[in-house]
């Protein structure tokens, strides 16, 4: 499969259509504070307070609309000391801490909001997208999920959440929220590429490719619809229309980054070498998947004994980019060669560490340790190898039966 199994990750549209829908969502000033909110004093003076109070507020969303947000913060906590339990000012200085970075900052101020209006949606959408943008969307999930219910129509919640599920790696309820969402928007024409990634993640590809193939009708010239659609016919083994959808993106978009580098992998696969390598080098020239088209070209030459030339394009390939799966195994096969056991040991347990479901890398291990006389370590990677194997067995009984195997007691 082009995503997992060897190491093929598309520059993701993800990044850029995040960006797009969260750019501005922290709610500065999102309501203005009531009146009498700077607290009760005797009569005489209360009208005078409570406009230094509102004057203030004024004064910090001035502050926020030119970007000054440490200004503005320092208001709002000079806001606080009058009125500490305000929902609004500390739901709007956590996000002049958010819009500063201070993400921790920003999450502990949302919180104090929610522990005094225990159900706003503003505040919940906003403690999910500072987790979110502090890079914890696992955290994002809850305070989102119920914005979402509370507003099943919003977009931006319901955006978010779906983006916290996939970041998460839940990608099935991402693929759940981005289905709604196209179902609300049919013509919104980023969220077919958050729900291709969504299915392809979650391993559903016989419905990406029935949705996606609408999708082909409508928008035939799209270069990345046709790679999607190229990757799950990949996922589901059917090579050869997998090549047909990314020579096809080929012809539209000769120049959009990882159509080449995905299209040599498919010949690469293929053992069709002489193809893979000039897409490869291709892919090189227009400076996209380059740490791992050199890492393929490696492996290539590698098949080819061609031991040198291998070896340095494995070792340039992980000086761009140090976790290329198959760039840390051909250079634990080179070293197990050349018996230089101890280095081949250290690039074996690397490409594991980067996927412990594939049993090559547990083999190829077991052979290197028992050359070291350590049979015990050897019998466990072997073991390793048998239980892969029989997972991989049961998995596709499964998929041909509804049922697995029985097994002996």
């Amino acid at each position: 499969m082009l995503r997992e199994r060897h190491d093929f990750r598309p520059a993701l549209r993800l990044g850029r259509t995040v960006s797009a829908i969260v750019c501005g969502a922290f709610c500065l000033g999102i309501s203005r504070c009531a009146r009498g909110a700077a607290g009760q004093t005797n009569q005489a003076n209360q009208a005078s307070v409570q406009k230094d109070y509102d004057d203030l507020q004024a004064r910090a969303q001035q502050l926020a609309d030119a970007k000054d947000f440490q200004g503005a913060a320092a208001i709002y906590e000079q806001l606080l000391r009058t009125t500490p339990d305000s929902p609004q000012v500390l739901n709007n200085l956590g996000a002049a801490y958010a819009h500063l970075e201070k993400y921790s900052l920003a999450q502990k101020t949302y919180e104090r909001a929610l522990r005094v209006e225990p159900h706003s949606f503003p505040v919940l959408l906003n403690l999910g997208l500072a987790y979110f943008k502090s890079g914890n969307a696992q955290a994002a999930i809850t305070p989102l999920a119920e914005a979402v219910e509370q507003k099943p129509d919003d977009f931006q919640a319901r955006t978010l959440l779906g983006m916290s599920y996939f970041s998460a790696k839940q990608y099935g309820l991402a693929s759940g929220q981005f289905e709604k969402l196209v179902a609300a928007q049919p013509d919104n024409s980023t969220l077919p590429y958050l729900l291709a990634e969504s299915y392809l993640w979650s391993n559903q590809e016989e419905k990406m490719l029935t949705y996606f193939q609408q999708v082909l009708e409508r928008s035939p010239d799209s270069a990345t619809m046709h790679m999607l659609v190229g990757e799950a016919n990949d996922g589901l083994d059917r090579t050869s229309d997998a090549i047909r959808e990314f020579e096809t993106a080929a012809k539209l978009a000769p120049e959009q980054p990882d159509v080449h580098f995905g299209l040599g992998y498919l010949y690469w696969k293929q053992h069709d070498y002489d193809h893979a390598t000039t897409e490869f080098q291709r892919e090189i020239q227009l400076g996209g998947s380059v740490a791992k088209s050199e890492a393929y070209l490696g492996d290539i030459a590698l098949k080819r004994q061609r031991d040198n030339q291998a070896r340095a394009l494995l070792k340039q390939a992980l000086r761009l980019f140090p976790d290329v799966r198959i760039a840390h195994y051909d250079l634990g096969v080179l070293a197990s060669q050349e018996g230089q056991y101890a280095d081949a040991v250290a690039e074996l347990k690397q490409a594991i560490r980067l996927d412990p479901k594939e049993a090559d890398a547990h083999f190829r291990l077991a052979q290197v340790y028992r050359k070291q006389g350590k049979s015990e370590l050897a019998a466990a990677e072997l073991k390793t190898v048998s239980e892969i194997q029989q997972r991989k067995e049961e998995h596709l009984y499964k998929e041909l039966s509804g049922t697995a195997p029985a097994t002996n007691p």
